[in-house]
């Protein structure tokens, strides 16, 4: 079977251009049950004070961690997916305006029923890949922001990662900037499954490595799709910002089938538009896409993907774990996961508890500041000599002084990038 991909144009001319054959692809993989666990552990370790409880149908989260008593409330999970007919219901303190979490356990997050986040922003990260169910609902009252990116970086320079826990301690009262990709591509998928219908007041904003839709709805004030192929980059989650991906560099794939319905307007404040990187939109052979566009601010507010389709959307490129694999706190993660028709193989080996390694190690900053003694999260020694390590090894310091301490909180505020800050800290010893 072939596919296409047809470039947007303000208008309805589409030409497009048949690319090579790819094999048939089946619907997404979608859970059945809810499977939300918070991060358990200490500020800076990980855990954000994220509890988590059910009640009928509904899963309640409250707690978390909420700096300075200030408007961003931030959460922490290792899997969060959510069952047909269920509700995940974010319980937030008055004044809070921005939600703020992210999954670090290593799966995909099914969503397959309602998302709740009541007089607040939500904005939501998982690097392994977010998937929404025919049956998905977003209840939020502000805008949603979800994606695979990395970390989320405010606009004081802080950055809340999904694999550097050390932020933690240092979580921003400003308001959320953008996601940002650390390191090389693939990045997890975002997927929209035939049937979803997701409905936003503000902004609704779906950011991945690829972003698949499947013949879906999304009706908001404004939509933002975007796919970041490799090579880091950010995408801004501003809500009026006029180009949202000016930092990446290197678009991936926006697919979609027939069905597939995008309409951005409702009289909100936030000007109507559809953001989409790249402008080309693969789709299979036979359909076709459609825009309209207002006369008045020509930006594009309805996308729409029509005609028979006789091929079938190319599989999705799975995150690439090298680089992007988070670090997996407690609740160990199934050895292998599948995501719509690929097979990734997770990390297998669950972490312990921190043990001292056998051999003395030490890193320092490169200023000299100070050094100290580190000690492995667990077992650094391969299974079979020669092979490699089954999850990541994290160092930590051991007995560092505060005077240390603040000097990285202090290189944190100055850098302007986590991944700035990550190669600018330390190196061996």
């Amino acid at each position: 079977m072939t596919f296409q991909t047809m470039r947007l144009f303000t208008g309805i001319a589409i030409p497009f251009v048949a690319l090579v054959a790819m094999a048939i692809a089946t619907e997404p993989l979608h859970a059945q049950s809810t499977n939300i666990v918070a991060t358990p552990g200490a500020l800076g370790t990980g855990g954000l004070g994220t509890s988590v409880n059910a009640s009928g149908n509904t899963t309640n989260i409250t707690g978390g961690t909420r700096p300075g008593n200030g408007p961003n409330l931030f959460h922490s999970f290792n899997q969060f997916s959510v069952g047909s007919g269920d509700v995940a219901a974010f319980i937030n303190p008055g004044g809070v305006s921005n939600v703020i979490s992210r999954v670090i356990g290593g799966s995909p997050s099914n969503i397959n029923g309602t998302v709740q986040a009541l007089n607040s922003n939500l904005f939501f990260i998982n690097p392994s890949g977010v998937i929404f169910g025919p049956s998905a609902k977003l209840n939020v009252t502000g805008s949603s922001y979800f994606g695979t990116a990395n970390t989320i970086l405010f606009s004081d320079q802080r950055v809340f990662s999904a694999n550097q826990f050390a932020f933690d301690n240092t979580l921003s009262v400003a308001a959320p900037a953008s996601f940002g990709f650390l390191g090389s591509g693939p990045y997890g998928p975002v997927v929209l499954s035939s049937g979803t219908v997701l409905q936003g007041n503000a902004v609704i904003g779906l950011v991945g490595g690829t972003v698949q839709i499947n013949g879906s709805h999304i009706s908001a004030q404004r939509i933002v799709v975007g796919s970041n192929a490799a090579s880091g980059g950010n995408v801004s989650v501003e809500p009026t910002v006029a180009n949202p991906f000016v930092r990446v560099t290197q678009a991936g794939e926006v697919q979609a089938s027939s069905g597939t319905l995008l309409q951005a307007g409702g009289g909100g404040v936030i000007p109507a538009s559809i953001d989409i990187l790249p402008s080309n939109i693969t789709v299979p052979t036979g359909a076709q896409v459609v825009t309209s566009t207002n006369a008045f601010t020509q930006n594009v507010t309805q996308i729409q993907v029509v005609g028979q389709n006789t091929g079938s959307l190319p599989p999705i490129p799975l995150a690439n774990t090298a680089t992007t694999a988070p670090e997996v706190v407690a609740n160990p993660v199934d050895p292998v996961a599948v995501l719509n028709r690929a097979v990734t193989v997770l990390p297998q080996q669950s972490p312990a508890a921190p043990l001292a390694l056998l051999t003395s190690r030490c890193a320092a900053r490169k200023d000299g500041s100070f050094s100290s003694f580190v000690q492995a999260t667990r077992d650094a020694t391969p299974a079979q000599p020669g092979s490699s390590l089954a999850s990541p090894v994290v160092l930590e310091e051991v007995g560092v002084g505060s005077g240390a301490a603040a000097s990285v909180i202090q290189a944190a505020q100055r850098s302007r990038s986590s991944s700035s800050l990550f190669s600018e800290l330390w190196q061996g010893c």
